[in-house]
């Protein structure tokens, strides 16, 4: 018994840094096989244009007409600057880049007059001018009618929902370098993107944690007994915290198929630790003091420990048919309940008895 915990002692070391590696992300292109047409497209787009991530920063005034002004172009400007300078970005883009485009066009394409004009006046001339000989979507895309609003859009290179993260940071460092009377905030499905993995995913994290509390609580009413709850609970933390430490060395995002697989199965892999305790303790008020714990221990692993390690092979080959999905979702999901099954069957079968053996005066008072 002192071998077998010892041993899990190491494997809780290891799994806790595993764990400590993981991080929550979603990133729903990343569902699909690297192979698959989508996950081609978008590495290919991402390679040749700016990139397949659409994200917003929407500034704001009160103000009217206050983007034609040259200063405020030119602040878009360098929050544009700023912005690409960021390894995910690749291009960004702005009202300003229309009215530089438009005064180097009409000084026969100089690169030098690639800038903001000087005067207010130009810069109205110049949109008007566009206004007229392009589709209003064109200029609508990037501010609004009265010039209140400046949508800068922001191409990523990549749907992590970080990606949208370190945006954020970049312009909040920006605004408080260059402060403007303008109010800056995100848009976009990029940013849709991250406030569903905070949100989301934060609250299934939340969740799970709640869902080990109840679990205890569902033991401990079902035996009777807060110490044999204990007891058929080390099995599931062990498997739980073992997955995730797996999950973090090997690098596998904390995402949204697996934050929910992992509340709903805590249920599966309680049932073995259920099974075992309930037997051995229906064993121990059969036989009375005519058997040992050593030798109850014994049947129970050889009698109902058959039906669980059967149960934990047919649920395996059961769910591992997911592993052959085409999306990366289910592969996780049926790689997650196949190792759930399997390990906390096979730590039911080798920690309980271990636990049982050293703590069986203060669990069955035996001499």
């Amino acid at each position: 018994p002192r071998a077998t915990l010892a041993t899990a002692g190491v494997l809780i070391v290891l799994a806790a840094a595993g764990t400590s590696r993981i991080v929550v992300n979603n990133n729903m292109v990343e569902w699909f096989k690297p192979s698959s047409d989508v996950r081609v497209a978008d590495r290919v787009i991402n390679e040749a244009l700016g990139g397949t991530s659409l994200g917003y920063v929407v500034a704001s005034s009160g103000e009217s007409e206050f983007f034609k002004s040259p200063e405020a172009l030119r602040s878009l400007e360098t929050l544009q600057q700023r912005l690409e300078q960021l390894p995910v970005v690749g291009k960004t883009f702005s009202v300003a880049d229309y009215v530089k485009r438009i005064n180097r066009v009409l000084h026969d394409d100089d690169p030098k007059f690639d800038v903001v004009p000087d005067t207010q006046d130009t810069v109205g001339q110049y949109l008007f001018l566009f206004s007229m000989s392009a589709k209003p979507a064109d200029l609508n895309n990037v501010v609004d009618p009265a010039f209140r609003q400046a949508n800068l859009w922001v191409q990523m290179k990549t749907w992590d929902a970080d990606a949208m993260r370190q945006v954020i940071a970049a312009k909040d460092l920006y605004q408080k370098a260059n402060p403007l009377p303008v109010k800056a905030e995100p848009a976009g499905i990029a940013w849709f993107n991250l406030v569903w993995n905070d949100e989301v995913l934060g609250d299934l994290v939340l969740g799970f944690s709640l869902a080990l509390v109840v679990v205890l609580l569902i033991l401990a009413l079902d035996f009777r007994s807060l110490k044999w709850a204990l007891i058929a609970y080390v099995p599931l933390l062990l498997t739980i915290l073992m997955i995730y430490g797996v999950v973090g060395f090997v690098g596998k995002d904390f995402d949204m198929p697996l934050s929910v697989m992992s509340t709903l199965s805590l249920g599966m892999a309680v049932d073995f630790a259920i099974h075992f305790v309930s037997r051995f303790r229906q064993r121990r008020a059969e036989v009375g003091a005519g058997e040992t714990a050593q030798e109850s221990l014994a049947w129970t692993a050889a009698r109902p420990g058959k039906g669980i390690v059967r149960n934990a092979l047919l649920f395996a080959a059961a769910f591992s048919v997911m592993m052959a999905a085409p999306l990366t979702p289910y592969v996780a999901v049926g790689a997650f309940i196949v190792s759930m099954m399997l390990i906390s069957a096979l730590l039911t079968l080798l920690l309980l008895p271990a636990l049982i053996m050293l703590g069986r005066r203060f669990l069955i008072e035996e001499k």
